[in-house]
């Protein structure tokens, strides 16, 4: 109950981040890009975005903000459930270990292209 509480407040402020970007325009800066000048870009680059193209249900342009981070997001909910439920540890652990790897990979890689 507690987890799935907690998983309720965080869509919640998600939701509630998402409708203030939405009316303003104005949303979180990627302190990486801010520090570095523009030049580098880190893996969550495009995330707010994304987000919002995705609740206009405007995927393609979602996949295009940030694919790695939009290619997870089933996994990552298919982990929140088994967390939920207290189940599947290693299979979570194991998803953990893969999507740093990945996303470490992709802010090199889109970093040199």
């Amino acid at each position: 109950m507690k987890r799935t509480l907690l998983i309720l407040k965080i869509g919640a402020l998600g939701i509630i981040y998402c409708i203030f970007v939405m009316l303003t325009g104005f949303s979180i800066f990627c302190p990486i890009r801010a520090f570095t000048g523009g030049r580098i870009k880190c893996p969550s680059c495009g995330v707010s975005r994304m987000c919002i193209s995705m609740a206009k249900l405007e995927f393609y342009d979602a996949f295009r903000y940030n694919p790695v981070i939009f290619s997870l997001i089933p996994v990552w909910t298919l982990c929140i459930g088994l967390w939920i439920f207290e189940k599947g540890g290693r299979f979570i652990k194991i998803i953990e270990i893969i999507s740093i790897i990945i996303l470490i990979g992709f802010g090199i890689v889109r970093n040199i292209v």
